[in-house]
Order: C-alpha cells, then structure tokens, then sequence
C-alpha cells in the first residue's frame, strides 16, 4: 500500500546518519540488494560529484520504508529521471525492505518524477514488470564454498575453457616466464593506463566515452584512493615487465564488482583478461570475496558465469505527466521503427541516454550525438 505513505526527496548531503543506519539495515535485509552499488557511500559519493542527485525517501510512520537515489529534475509536471549515478552504476534499485508492499509508481510520482529510464534494475517488484522491456542474467562467481567447489558445479562449456585457460598460461610463462599478479594494486601508472587502455577502446569501436566526464573519471579516482570500506580495488596482471590485463572493480568488501576491464591487445592471443579473472577466482578468500559479479550477460564470453535465477531488467516507467507522455511515444516510434531499421533507433536511444547522463551541456550532446548517427549508433 502507498497511500499511507508520506514522501520527501533529499539530496545526498541532507540524508541524516538515521536515515544513513535504516539504510543499511534494508539493504541487508535484501539479497537482491548485495551489490556495492546499492552501499549508502556509493550515494553520498555521486552526491559530492553530481548537483543533480537527490534521493526519493518513503515514510511510513515517520520511518523510512523505501529509499530510491537518482538524478535529473523534479518538476511539478513530472521530469525525466534515470537512476543515480547512469551510466556508470551498473545495478539499480530501490532500497526496501524484500516483501515491501510499496506502489512504486506512485511513489516515484509524489516525488516529481514524470518518467525513469533504467538499463539495469534488480529486485522482486512485482508492480514493476509490465515495464521491463529486457532481461539479462548476472553473471555471478558464488565462492562462499571455495573455488573448486564453485567450479564443480560449472558446465561443460566452462570447463573446457578452463582448460585452454590453462594451456594459456603455461604458453605465457613459456614465452615471458613466470606471471607476476599484484592484487589491490596502488601503481598509478598502471591506473592511468586502465583508463587510457579504456579510451582507446572507446575511439576503436565508436562507442561513447563515458569517462569523458569529469565526474565519471572522478569518482573512479576517488573511489580507488580508498583503502577500506567502499572502494575500488585495481589488480593487475603482467607478462614479464608488460602490464597484460587489468580489472578495477568496486567492492564493499565481501563483493567485488568487476566494473573497469582491459588487456594489452598485443597479448590477444593469450586471453590476458580469462587469465586475470580466473586468478582472481582462485585468490578471492585471500582477498576476503565471497563473490566475484561480472554484471548482466550481455557479451558472449560471460555466458558460462551465468547465475542461474538472477536477472537484471531494462525499461521506463511512465510515471505521468508530459515526461510520460514523450516516454511512451518514443517507445511506440522506436517499435515501429525496428520493422525496417533493425536496432539502429534502439542504439540511438542507448547512446542518447549515455550522453544525457554524462554531459549536461547542449553542445557536448550534439556533437556526441552527430558522430553517433556517422557511426551507425555503436552502442
């Protein structure tokens, strides 16, 4: 039920060290809220970085039920939203309690919100479903029970892959001797690599640099100049004296979220990034995981670290008003369109919401936008 409920809409900074305790305590409550991203400092993080972060607060009986952090305008006709931290944070969610009764929509409604835009929204909300327009299984590494017992439960598929992981490796050390791997990693040249491999990535293939923005590059900095608590932990991998792959991932320490990835693309043929993960597996009690999250399965090499019944959905809600109203018939544009184009209007879509999310100025997103047309709208 909603209509017991009193909602106010707070920006980061404002949230009290009350709110901050009832936070947590939900958020450990559900299990489909383990992930980093869902931690109350990821938040208060994006609220340092981002004026336009607030966070949706529903109160029943003066205490909070449902938290919901996001960004964009409120506006008394209802505004575009998307979630707090797009496109950067890879899960989104409300923060509540597993079987709360809450009409999300509404809630979201009483806050000024118009319309949610989402590409990765975990939780059982039952009211939200008719919205959801894909779905995607997260790739989880459960090692609670060790890696060898995780891996015993793997397929086919994955074991065979296991396999040339390991050819792999024996070639490597063959040809440039004994790997070295230097987990939680504090090298600044080798962070500023990760992010100049990265970039290059993004020119090669046509996608959209998210970590062209100021404040997407500095909360991985901020994020990795932490040592406990929430952060970011950066390992790498070298071949001889070369760095061959890295992964900087965010973890509240029983999670590591794999968020940032790349490898030396001279070393292709050795597959430098399965070497790192599957390192990473292997090290993970040492390292105090209990789960390693590759996010949803979206690329092909994910397949085989599927978790079985856990899914991440994308969407929008038309919450009301004129942002529902231009939500529902760009949806309705974009379905007709795929008859004949395919999913150039979807790609299109994809890149406009990475450049809205990341760069507030009219000028950044025409010309984001224009060289995302030239491209065929990569996405």
């Amino acid at each position: 039920m909603t209509s017991d409920l009193q909602i106010i809409v707070k920006k980061p900074r404002d949230i009290t060290e009350s709110d901050k305790n009832t936070w947590m305590e939900l958020r450990a409550g559900n299990p489909a809220l383990y992930s980093p991203y869902f931690h109350i400092d990821y938040t208060l993080l994006l609220g340092s970085l981002r004026d336009d972060t607030n966070v949706v607060i529903a109160m029943r009986n003066d205490k909070p039920v449902s938290f919901f952090p996001f960004q964009g305008p409120q506006s008394s006709t209802g505004g575009f939203a998307r979630p707090i931290g797009a496109p950067m944070t890879d899960y989104h969610g409300f923060i509540e309690a597993e079987d709360a009764k809450i009409n999300h929509l509404q809630v979201l409604r009483s806050a000024g919100i118009g319309a949610l835009h989402y590409s990765s929204m975990v939780g059982q909300n039952d009211d939200l479903k008719s919205f959801h327009q894909d779905q995607n299984p997260l790739c989880l590494v459960d090692l609670s029970g060790g890696a060898e017992a995780w891996r015993a439960t793997r397929s086919k598929s994955y074991r065979s892959g296991l396999k040339s992981n390991r050819r792999r490796i024996r070639r490597t050390e063959e040809e440039f001797g004994t790997r070295r791997l230097d987990y939680c990693s504090q090298d600044k040249i080798a962070f500023d690599k990760l992010i100049e491999w990265k970039k290059q990535r993004f020119a090669e293939t046509g996608l959209y640099d998210v970590l062209s923005a100021n404040w997407t590059s500095g909360l991985l900095k901020q994020l990795w100049n932490k040592t406990d608590g929430l952060r970011c932990d950066l390992h790498v991998l070298y071949f001889g004296d070369e760095v061959a792959a890295m992964d900087l991932g965010l973890t509240d320490g029983d999670v590591f979220h794999s968020w940032i990835v790349a490898y030396n693309p001279q070393f292709h043929i050795y597959s430098p990034g399965n070497q790192l993960l599957e390192a990473l597996i292997d090290e993970a009690s040492n390292l105090g995981y209990d789960r390693i999250d590759l996010g949803a399965e979206t690329d092909s090499y994910k397949f085989v670290y599927a978790a079985e019944g856990h899914f991440a959905h994308s969407g929008f809600l038309p919450v009301g008003g004129t942002a529902a109203a231009l939500s529902k018939l760009y949806g309705a544009a974009e379905k007709f369109g795929e008859k004949s184009l395919g999913d150039l209007p979807g790609k299109l879509r994809r890149r406009y919401t990475q450049i809205a999310d990341c760069d507030d100025t009219v000028s950044g997103r025409a010309k984001a936008m224009f060289e995302a047309v030239k491209s065929g709208g990569s996405s």
